[in-house]
């Protein structure tokens, strides 16, 4: 009782360490007067891509001994079930569809600031973008939302939820602007749980890992050619 309790807080501050990362170290740079808005365009670049894989790095190194494992696994069994999960990937884009035009007619809008944030971003650093989207978000993401989240909740119902919960408020807390914008946390929240229920059905972190590199890939990619 005693072990597991250490791990779930240990997973808790590791989750919170990975989401807050940019902030604290935004903090750092504040209490040091360091003003980065005066860095030329390359060195903001390095910076703010630091911010994204440095987080992803450490999470690489706690669960190296998992992904190496499970990356054995995966390899040997990449056809075993995976037409399945892709069918709940294909679920998961047709609920996340129905849920962003029901909330696109409440808040009177057709994307969500978070998509619109992307999209700007990706006009003004297209390969930055395919970057973050193709590998860092994968990544980084499926080992947050959905192995830290995990182990934080035990429950595999319970971590379904939850895992939906946060990573649907994960894409949208920081870029609403009025209250009725938070609705969108239900489509992105609808895939996280979907994402969740794939990972405790294949026990491995590489099929969610693949799925959401396939998804961020050709979405990043349609995205480019419009």
């Amino acid at each position: 009782m005693k072990k597991q309790l250490k791990k779930i807080l240990f997973s808790l501050l590791l989750f919170l360490f990975y989401f807050y990362f940019s902030y604290i170290v935004n903090f750092i740079m504040s209490i040091f007067k360091i003003d980065y808005s005066s860095w030329n365009r390359l060195l903001l670049i390095l910076f703010v891509l630091a911010l994204d894989i440095i987080p992803i790095l450490i999470l690489i190194f706690i669960y190296r001994k998992d992904l190496k494992k499970e990356f054995e696994i995966f390899k040997k069994d990449i056809v075993k079930n995976y037409d399945e999960y892709l069918r709940l990937w294909f679920f998961g884009i047709i609920l996340m569809s129905f849920l962003n035009i029901i909330v696109g007619f409440i808040t009177k809008s057709n994307i969500s600031n978070n998509e619109e944030a992307i999209r700007d971003i990706a006009k003004v650093l297209p390969l930055y973008s395919l970057f973050t989207a193709s590998i860092c978000a994968p990544l980084g993401e499926e080992l947050a939302f959905r192995k830290t989240i995990k182990n934080i909740f035990i429950n595999e119902k319970l971590s379904i939820i939850m895992s939906g919960v946060i990573f649907g408020l994960a894409h949208v807390i920081g870029t609403y602007e009025q209250f009725s914008d938070i609705l969108y946390a239900l489509p992105y929240g609808a895939f996280g749980s979907i994402f969740m229920y794939i990972y405790l059905k294949s026990k491995n972190i590489w099929t969610t890992i693949s799925i959401h590199f396939l998804h961020n890939t050709i979405l990043t990619l349609i995205m480019f050619m419009r």
